[in-house]
């Protein structure tokens, strides 16, 4: 199979983690794939030296000049599929997709990618041939702000991410570097920052526990918009020496083994990379109870849920954690028992494989 990939926005999102795992992945198994990425994003800055990169502006909203970039490309290239995300990709992929005369996938992020309004819908029903979504949670929710979706043509590819392995001084090297010192407990969140993310009721949770448990410490992995917010918050509660703000990483698996304790504190998600992240590494997690989180934690089993919106709830989980090492550790055998059996990227490409071949065997017998 030839595919292409485009991704139009400039930050790192879970994506654009998606688009080029699973790139990477078709690509090893024999496959030619292209990201077509804008010539600013963080993507295109940080992208793999071992796949195929197309840089290029997408524009305004059915820019003609973008389709017929495109078009010209699924020509030349022989591309037999096209995948999209965000509302502008679908409106000039899938007119260059329509063009070319192959189909056009979206990979669904978010159920707020939906809404009621008549582009949205015609963007979609006419230019979108499937739909990906990475848990079940998402395709309903999208339904109920959509009614005129069919689920019928959403297939559900959950996230996948190999267990990873790292030695004890692999560990013990980014906490020295984080500044921590060996008696130290740390608890860690990588995310974009965000104000959905709410780091901010981390933040203050973790304020109010450190004067009971004095060798916590915070390290906040991640950029963004609230990151000054954040940084103010740090200082108006007193903890700026035990909040530790360690920026960008690009190797958020290590990030998540030298967390003892591993939060995701997000209003709203999907099916969220980094928790599937932080089983990979076989982390003790707390995650908010928001998208398709219960479809990977059984609460109190390999992991905490906790209510999205209850700063108290975060709080009694965390305090559960800190004071209980033999929960940290029946956590973190769980989680990663729980990921090899039914969350791996091996699993994840196998279905994606097998869904792209459908898809462009479907669109080749309606020609």
């Amino acid at each position: 199979m030839r595919i292409l990939y485009i991704s139009s926005k400039k930050r790192w999102g879970g994506v654009a983690s998606w688009m080029l795992k699973t790139a990477r992945g078709l690509q090893q198994r024999g496959h030619t794939v292209w990201v077509l990425s804008h010539p600013d994003s963080k993507i295109t800055s940080e992208f793999p030296k071992d796949l195929n990169l197309v840089k290029h502006k997408l524009g305004f909203e059915y820019n003609p000049f973008a389709v017929n970039y495109i078009k010209k490309f699924i020509k030349k290239n022989k591309v037999d599929l096209l995948v999209t995300n965000l509302e502008k990709e679908v409106a000039i992929g899938g007119l260059a997709a329509r063009l070319g005369r192959i189909p056009n996938i979206r990979r669904i992020g978010r159920e707020d990618d939906f809404n009621n309004s008549f582009k949205n819908k015609w963007n979609h029903q006419i230019l979108v041939d499937g739909n990906i979504v990475p848990c079940n949670a998402l395709k309903y929710g999208a339904k109920a702000r959509a009614s005129w979706l069919n689920i019928d043509n959403f297939k559900t590819i959950y996230n996948g991410r190999n267990p990873l392995i790292f030695d004890r001084q692999e560990i013990d090297k980014q906490r020295k570097e984080w500044g921590i010192k060996e008696n130290q407990l740390v608890i860690g969140t990588t995310v974009q920052l965000l104000k959905v993310k709410q780091v901010d009721k981390l933040i203050e949770a973790f304020s109010a526990l450190q004067k009971e448990f004095e060798n916590i410490r915070l390290v906040v992995c991640g950029v963004g918009k609230q990151l000054e917010n954040l940084k103010k918050l740090a200082v108006d509660l007193s903890v700026t020496k035990e909040v530790i703000f360690a920026g960008f990483t690009d190797k958020p698996a290590l990030a998540a083994k030298a967390y003892d304790i591993a939060v995701l504190n997000s209003a709203l998600e999907g099916f969220p990379n980094t928790v599937v992240e932080y089983f990979s590494v076989g982390s003790a997690v707390i995650a908010s109870d928001v998208g398709g989180v219960s479809e990977i934690i059984e609460n109190g089993q390999n992991g905490f849920m906790i209510n999205a919106h209850d700063i108290t709830d975060l709080m009694e989980k965390l305090k559960i954690l800190i004071s209980d090492a033999g929960l940290r550790n029946k956590f973190s055998e769980n989680s990663l028992k729980t990921l090899t059996e039914k969350f791996t990227e091996t699993k994840m490409i196998d279905d994606l494989e097998a869904y792209f071949s459908d898809q462009i065997k479907k669109y080749v017998k309606l020609r």
